[in-house]
């Protein structure tokens, strides 16, 4: 007979080579990288001085909200004026509640657009000069305070400037939100105006530039150094992790030795080498993982570095990782609380598997309800973990709260329909794993779909039937549920003999080469009772039907039927028991009597009729 396809490595199945790769974890950390490297630059692009601008669709009306980078503050809107992506100090203005019908009001933003428009023209102005002329004093650009209609107005002189520059008015709403007079804001920022006009130029000086190529090479070497050292690391790790995984195919692969005891102990102890090998292989990925992020942060650190050290993209510095770093810190660290919390729970595991009280068959279903258990725990715990990292950058970016709460308030609503079957769905998962109706690895009969458990989650089940296809269930439409293989499985064996065999014979022959099947060590440890039950089963025009039950360990009721039945047939033959074929039953014309299939005359009843066999 062929092989039961229950029989086959349901991990060996086929997929896409792509599917394989993106499996692998070199796939995994590549679809990691650029997936951060897409968040950091749309969102770089989405956070934006321009985009900002764009109104949100989901706000509750058009333009109600500030922009981007614009703080309300009851009636008064402040921003920071920027120099070289540098924060100068903030201003405020009314606030502007409908920027498309602002009126004669300026908004704050656009006012200090203009500001550092000013500053940009002055230092471009200055610096344009310095370079036609080199007998000009680089230091002697300043900023002085000249009142006009009653308002501090700051200039910008000196430095070859013909004349001098407007470059902001301090305004009473300034005053106010900073908490100081007029006069008094008006000379704190015509010091910082100074000193940052000032290196602003000197930094786009020649011998400026120079020592940012140096500083940005030496910036590229260490980041080339640190990552030849952690990918050295990550490759060694790697050959570690396939070293483990080598190990635990070969022990998997182990027959288990004859003896007494020996089936008990050594599933006690792969039981508990499996674990520790599962443990060590999570510790290498945590590693691995580690080293992977690593590189990303290495070399996201110093692209901002460099950046960071031209004036001319400096903004850029701030503008592109500000938020997406955040983004990756979040990420990264909502992955280190994943991995610590699978390595929690493949301790908690460890643990329990450590208890080795009760027989056999507790410690074989206690290896299947761990591996069940664990895979749904990990699922649900990396959901909710996600799920808080994101509401937490929401929070933190202040990302429309009323908008959110809108949105999710119609998502709710159209969702609540649609959710109801989830919400059975985890409900009857949930009471699945609860009452161990049964777990990954387990035979089992669920409508007219038959075949191993391969996957079992607080949402669907996995069933891989006998032609090999992948059946996924819905808990929900689980409503009855057969188990093939809890704790113990039974091979049901129909055997026909001929009519006229001695049954007593027959059946001590099926006896016999139960027994000496079970006390062989090849298969001792797969069978649990040699004879459950035997005896007549029917009689047919066929012969006898003896029956056989025959309880085995869990899934071993089909190797072990056939091999018994392979067994009784060589006992049969050097028996000369027959096996049992129809009977037809016919008579010869004019004889006067009636034959059977083997040429016998049958007895006759008293009304003449051959008697029926």
């Amino acid at each position: 007979m062929p092989s039961s396809p229950f029989l086959l490595n349901t991990r060996s199945r086929r997929c896409p080579r792509w599917a394989r790769w993106a499996q692998t974890g070199l796939g995994r950390s590549l679809l990691a990288l650029l997936l951060g490297v897409f968040l950091t630059l749309g969102w770089g692009w989405v956070a934006s001085p321009g985009v900002a601008q764009i109104a949100n669709p989901l706000s509750p009306g058009n333009n109600t909200l500030p922009p981007s980078g614009v703080q309300r503050v009851g009636q008064i809107e402040v921003t920071a004026v920027t120099l070289d992506g540098t924060a100068l100090f903030d201003i405020a203005s009314p606030a502007v509640f409908n920027r498309n019908e602002s009126g004669a009001a300026m908004p704050v933003e656009v006012r200090a657009r203009q500001i550092e428009s000013n500053l940009n023209q002055v230092f471009n102005r200055s610096l344009a000069l310095i370079y036609d002329d080199d007998t000009i004093d680089r230091s002697s650009l300043e900023v002085s305070i000249e009142p006009i209609g009653g308002q501090p107005v700051l200039f910008a002189v000196g430095t070859g400037l013909a004349e001098p520059r407007v470059l902001l008015t301090v305004t009473d709403t300034d005053a106010q939100y900073s908490g100081l007079s007029q006069a008094d804001l008006a000379d704190r920022w015509q010091e910082v105006l100074r000193d940052s006009l000032r290196r602003a130029i000197t930094s786009r000086l020649p011998e400026a530039r120079q020592r940012q190529i140096r500083r940005t090479l030496w910036v590229l070497l260490a980041g080339v150094l640190l990552t030849l050292a952690l990918t050295s690391i990550w490759q060694l790790l790697g050959w570690r992790k396939n070293t483990l995984e080598q190990r635990q195919t070969a022990q998997e692969s182990l027959p288990i030795p004859p003896g007494e005891d020996s089936p008990r102990q050594e599933l006690q102890q792969l039981f508990s080498y499996q674990i520790t090998l599962a443990q060590r292989l999570q510790v290498v990925a945590f590693f691995r993982w580690l080293m992977f992020w690593g590189v990303a942060f290495v070399w996201i650190s110093g692209i901002a570095a460099v950046l960071y050290i031209f004036p001319q993209t400096r903004g850029y510095a701030f503008g592109l990782f500000s938020i997406p770093v955040l983004l990756l810190l979040t990420w990264f660290f909502a992955g280190l609380l994943n991995r610590l919390a699978n390595l929690g729970i493949e301790r908690v595991a460890q643990a329990w598997g450590k208890n080795e009280l009760g027989d056999l068959d507790d410690i074989q279903r206690k290896s299947m309800r761990l591996s069940t258990i664990t895979g749904a725990v990990k699922g649900l715990k990396t959901t909710v973990i996600y799920a808080l990292a994101t509401l937490l950058v929401l929070q933190t970016l202040r990302v429309a709260p009323a908008s959110l709460l809108a949105f999710g308030a119609v998502a709710a609503l159209a969702l609540s329909f649609a959710a109801q079957s989830l919400v059975k769905d985890l409900v009857n998962g949930f009471l699945i794993l609860l009452e161990d109706q049964y777990a990954i690895g387990d035979l089992v009969t669920t409508g007219t779909t038959t075949g191993i458990v391969e996957n079992l989650n607080l949402r669907i089940t996995q069933i891989r039937g006998e032609d090999g296809r992948l059946v996924t269930l819905p808990n929900s439409l689980i409503a009855q549920v057969e188990n093939l293989s809890r704790t113990w499985s039974r091979a049901n064996l129909l055997i026909d003999v001929a009519y006229g065999t001695n049954v007593d014979e027959a059946l001590w022959v099926v006896h016999e080469t139960a027994h000496v099947m079970a006390n062989d060590p090849e298969w001792r440890s797969a069978i649990l009772n040699p004879v459950e039950m035997l005896g007549v089963e029917a009689m047919s025009h066929a012969g006898l039907t003896l029956l056989i039950w025959i309880r085995t360990r869990p899934l071993k009721q089909f190797l072990v039927a056939r091999e018994f039945r392979r067994r009784l047939r060589i006992a049969f033959d050097q028996a000369g028991i027959a096996i049992g074929v129809p009977h037809v039953t016919f008579s010869e014309p004019g004889s006067g009597l009636e034959t059977n299939g083997n040429g016998a005359t049958p007895p006759r009843t008293e009304s003449g009729a051959a008697e029926p066999r």
